[in-house]
């Protein structure tokens, strides 16, 4: 299934063409893609804890001390899960909702001071819409500390070919109202305007978004905590809540930051709710624990290396992608400390750094190479194959002409050379076009001068769980699906369902069923889980045409491919279609 591209002509149908253009609704923009949302899984760079922020947990959980029934426990604090739990109380205020996680983020004043002097390789990109589901308050705090980095252009080029695709801002059409579906994005903060995504940081974000729901009467933060047993009602029919037995750390070590529990007191109370909702993850233990969540797995067979790096210029607000066969490299805008030198006047002061995210995804032989050379070496690499522009499109036929006049009467031989080189011409002239009347030509991306912190390595697969609800328990995130970063749509899809389940639910306590009857709720869930699985599946497809187009040299297809490319530049009402559903503001379908 993730099987690359076979050399034959014929498995290049006009149907398996269009679906290739198609899946660039998922390539473009970071946000959501708005053009690339990658992120270092949680296992290669820590979420940090902090004893300095216990007692403001502290005082939040002890707002409802002693309570044990929630109506929606939300298991996982990451940025899915905290989106999640302040869409929930935002819309519906009624519901006691609590958020449990291993760890204990930092409070924000913390992740927000630039302590560290470069930015952190784990960072995610988001779209317009999902960066405003995130609220003012996170949005506006992390603006004023320059811990985001927002973009409004977005430059993918191929490695063997012509063509170009240019985004930005303006190929986003309005968003369209949707009368059956309740708006949970109330977006009018102007920072979102005129963009087409942002990469922030995931420790500031996470910080600041419980730093929010700290403040917030309906939500009791659970941490450090762990969840060690489930049990859920003892038929689909039963109004009985679910039941976690959880394992709460009162005492942690903050040394290092870390949440070495060697020598701390626990303790292990019950607590229940009528929903419990596993926002934990790619390995979710609500998942694998109840056993009822069967999933599919697929490796791609590339490994994407990541790193922070410094440029010898600015990105200009822009984005850059450049697609290989082995896989894309990304160049993704991050805070930089321009941000604290608005207000300096001062000319003789030394040029503040420029700095950006690197994806790169490549074999995993490759990528074991790339983490083990030298830096000067690895950046020598990473420059040859960004610096690079666009090339000629190879012989569609033969690479030696003289083979066309050795085997075949000049005649013939004559004609299809002719035929192979206004096939060629054709493209490079529908790339320069498309350059000259967008007035979007090529731009070379900064060069990279040094890799900042370490680089780290992570194999890329697709995971799709076949269901995301059970009997008072739903999937949402990683738990649910994961997807390959050269679309940008993980956190994005991720957020998504955030807000699709919290329509959902918010539609159930209006009607006045509530979360705690059964039929109610389970109408809530499936409705949830027909809408995201559509567009869950449609996205992996989109990204699985992308994978399996360009990951082939076959020159027939690398022709098609690039042609596609081309015409999706060229054609403004395709290029918005796909840029909008891209950065969410039009869904693939429409429910």
């Amino acid at each position: 299934m993730i099987s690359e591209i076979a050399p034959t002509f014929s498995t290049w149908s006009m149907s398996r063409g269009f679906i290739s253009l198609l899946s660039y609704l998922l390539l473009l923009i970071t946000s959501a893609s708005p053009a690339l949302s990658f992120v270092i899984p949680s296992s290669l760079s820590s979420l940090s804890s902090s004893s300095s922020s216990l007692s403001s947990v502290s005082d939040n959980n002890n707002k409802n001390e002693g309570k044990n029934h929630y109506d929606v426990i939300i298991v996982g604090g990451g940025a899915v899960g905290s989106t999640l739990a302040r869409l929930l109380s935002d819309k519906v205020p009624s519901l006691d909702i609590a958020l449990l996680d291993s760890r204990t983020p930092k409070p924000g004043d913390e992740t927000l001071a630039k302590t560290k002097k470069t930015p952190n390789a784990r960072a995610y990109a988001m779209s317009p819409k999902n960066l405003g589901l995130l609220g003012d308050n996170v949005l506006d705090r992390l603006q004023n500390s320059g811990r985001i980095a927002f973009y409004d252009s977005m430059q993918i080029w191929e490695s063997d070919g012509p063509a170009t695709l240019h985004f930005n801002h303006k190929d986003i059409l309005p968003p369209m109202s949707n009368n059956n579906e309740t708006n949970t994005n109330s977006n009018n903060n102007k920072l979102t305007e005129n963009i087409l995504g942002a990469v922030i940081e995931d420790e500031p974000l996470v910080s600041c978004l419980w730093d929010t729901l700290r403040d917030t009467p309906s939500v009791d933060l659970i941490s450090p905590a762990t969840v060690k047993h489930i049990t859920q009602p003892s038929s689909s029919s039963s109004s009985s809540p679910i039941e976690l037995t959880v394992s709460r750390q009162d005492k942690y070590n903050n040394d290092n930051n870390n949440n070495n529990t060697d020598n701390d007191d626990t303790t292990t109370t019950t607590i229940t709710a009528n929903l419990l909702v596993a926002a934990d993850g790619a390995n979710s233990y609500i998942r694998k624990n109840l056993g009822i969540f069967p999933t599919t797995a697929i490796a791609y067979g590339r490994t994407a290396v990541t790193c922070t790096v410094q440029l010898d210029r600015g990105m200009n607000r822009t984005a850059f992608q450049r697609f290989h066969t082995d896989g894309p490299i990304a160049l993704l805008p991050i805070w930089n400390d321009d941000h604290d030198d608005d207000n300096d006047n001062d000319s003789t002061r030394e040029r503040s750094a420029t700095y950006a995210n690197i994806v790169w995804s490549t074999t995993p032989s490759h990528a074991q190479k790339l983490l083990t050379l030298t830096e000067s070496e690895f950046l020598h690499q990473l420059n040859t194959k960004l610096q690079s522009g666009p090339v000629r499109t190879p012989n569609l036929l033969l690479e030696d002409d003289s083979i066309l006049h050795q085997y075949l009467p000049k005649p013939i031989g004559t004609a299809i050379h002719g035929v192979e080189r206004l096939a060629q011409s054709l493209n490079a002239g529908l790339s320069m076009s498309g350059w000259t009347e967008r007035g979007m030509v090529f731009v070379i991306p900064p060069m990279v001068e040094g890799v900042v912190g370490k680089r780290f390595g992570f194999d890329l697969n697709l995971m799709h769980a076949r269901k995301y609800v059970g009997d008072r328990v739903v999937l949402v995130g990683d738990a649910a699906h994961t997807v390959h970063p050269m679309a940008g749509q993980g956190l994005n899809l991720g957020i998504a369902d955030a807000e699709c389940l919290t329509n959902h639910l918010h539609q159930t306590v209006q009607s006045g069923m509530g979360l705690h009857t059964t039929s109610g709720l389970q109408y809530a869930l499936q409705q949830y889980e027909s809408e995201r699985q559509r567009e869950v599946l449609a996205t992996m497809g989109g990204i699985q045409a992308l994978h399996g187009a360009f990951s082939t040299d076959f020159a027939p297809a690398v022709y098609i491919r690039s042609l596609g490319m081309n015409v999706v530049n060229s054609v403004g009402p395709l290029r918005n279609y796909l840029a909008s559903v891209a950065v969410g503001a039009s869904q693939i379908f429409k429910s």
